[in-house]
C-alpha cells in the first residue's frame, strides 16, 4: 500500500513540474514576440548575385512563358470586324478575363485568359462553352506584360510568330 502512495505522489510531482515548464515556455515566447526590433545579417555566396544577373539577362531576352488560353473564335482574314465583335461580346460576359485578337496568317483568332497549365484553363473553357460552343484550350506564348492588369481595353491585334 505504501508503494502505491509513493508512485502516486511521484506522478503528481512530475505532472506539476511538466505543467510549470510549459507555462514558462509560453511566457518566454510572449516576451520574445514583444521585442520586434532587430538586425538581420544575410550571409550568402557571391555566386548567388551572379545567378540572379544571369536569370535577369535570360528573362530580358525571352519575356514570357509557354501557357494556355481558350480560343473562342477563328475566322479568315475578311473576318477582322467579326473577331473584334466576338472579343467585345466576351468582355461583356467575362469582364475579369482578358481577350486577345491574334492574327496568324491568314486567320484572325480570339483567345482569352492567361493560364500556366491546361488544367487551369479548363474552368474558363467550360464557362465559355455555353456562349462559344466551338471553343477549346490552346498552347501559346504568354508575355509577362499580359499579366499586368490594364486600366482600359485597347483594340489591338497580336501578330503571332510561327514557331515549329
Amino acid at each position: 500500500m505504501q508503494y502505491k502512495k509513493i508512485i502516486f505522489l511521484s506522478f503528481l510531482i512530475v505532472l506539476g513540474f511538466s505543467a510549470r515548464a510549459q507555462y514558462g515556455a509560453v511566457q518566454e515566447t510572449e516576451m520574445a514576440s514583444a521585442d520586434t526590433l532587430g538586425i538581420v545579417n544575410i550571409i550568402q555566396d557571391a555566386r548567388v548575385d551572379q545567378l540572379l544577373e544571369t536569370d535577369q539577362m535570360i528573362s530580358a531576352k525571352n519575356p514570357g512563358f509557354t501557357g494556355y488560353r481558350v480560343q473562342i473564335f477563328s475566322g479568315r482574314s475578311t473576318d477582322r470586324e467579326r473577331a473584334f465583335k466576338v472579343k467585345h461580346e466576351f468582355n461583356e460576359l467575362f469582364p475579369e478575363e482578358r481577350a486577345y485578337v491574334v492574327y496568324k496568317a491568314p486567320d484572325f483568332r480570339v483567345r482569352v485568359g492567361n493560364f500556366r497549365s491546361k488544367i487551369e484553363s479548363i474552368e474558363l473553357y467550360k464557362a465559355c462553352l455555353e456562349y462559344f460552343p466551338n471553343c477549346y484550350p490552346v498552347k501559346t506564348r504568354i508575355l509577362f506584360t499580359d499579366l499586368i492588369p490594364i486600366q482600359q481595353e485597347v483594340e489591338e491585334v497580336i501578330l503571332e510568330e510561327v514557331t515549329e
